[in-house]
């Protein structure tokens, strides 16, 4: 479920708009809904919040503010955060500061605003599963055996990912051409350079892994290809 936070001076719109359009989709939750940049800082530090739909002029303060405190932000994941905001003077402020937020005219028709929350909230849809694969791989290869200090080990799960967004599972026919290379073309490295950390990741497993966790988990006793721990990976979490 995603909790969601509506900071809006006037609660007939929030109410009657935003949380009418954003009770449409089944995994969103407005679990608050705040008049002022103090209940909203309040809100945003005792809860945890995964979207933000936020009016920058305030009674207290600007919504500026909430942003910056966002910002600050290290040792948690950041609520994402949406404008909707009529003040033109302030919204200009943060399109050039925060070029990376989306900013929604409230003054725009309710169609206009429902069909821009309907293309956020499924850009956030397909980034929280997308992170949720990567975490499901994280939690393989880590169990597997693999040691994250290794650059290999990052290798080896940004090949898996390729794949799974490629929907392609001929691209394992040949790692090195279909997928290395673009891992290379990212990291600004060669093709071999990708090669041998994913292969010295791998065969770290043999040094310090319980052969029967890895005979359990591949259904195999046999060396660790790079190319059988991918295939197999993938076989478990699609």
């Amino acid at each position: 479920m995603i909790n969601v936070v509506i900071i809006e001076n006037n609660l007939h719109y929030a109410k009657n708009i935003l949380n009418t359009v954003i009770n449409r989709f089944n995994n969103f939750r407005v679990t608050h809904i705040v008049t002022t940049v103090k209940e909203g800082l309040r809100i945003i530090t005792n809860n945890h919040i995964d979207l933000i739909f936020l009016d920058l002029k305030l009674p207290d303060d600007t919504g500026i503010k909430i942003i910056e405190k966002i910002n600050a932000i290290t040792n948690i994941k950041k609520p994402n955060i949406v404008i909707i905001s009529g003040n033109v003077e302030l919204s200009n402020i943060v399109k050039r500061t925060y070029n990376d937020l989306n900013v929604i005219n409230k003054l725009s028709t309710s169609e206009f605003i429902y069909n821009e929350i309907k293309r956020i909230i499924n850009e956030l849809n397909y980034l929280n599963h997308a992170e949720n694969i990567k975490q499901q791989i994280t939690n393989e290869l880590k169990f597997i055996g693999y040691d994250s200090k290794y650059k290999g080990t990052q290798y080896i799960l940004e090949a898996i990912i390729d794949i799974i967004s490629n929907n392609n599972l001929d691209l394992l026919d040949n790692l090195e051409k279909n997928v290395y290379k673009y891992i290379a073309y990212k990291h600004n490295k060669s093709i071999n350079n990708i090669k041998t950390n994913i292969i010295k990741a791998t065969n770290y497993i043999y040094l310090y892994q319980n052969p029967e966790i890895i005979k359990t988990y591949f259904q195999l006793d046999i060396k660790l290809t790079p190319k059988l721990v991918i295939s197999t990976v993938l076989n478990k979490i699609i």
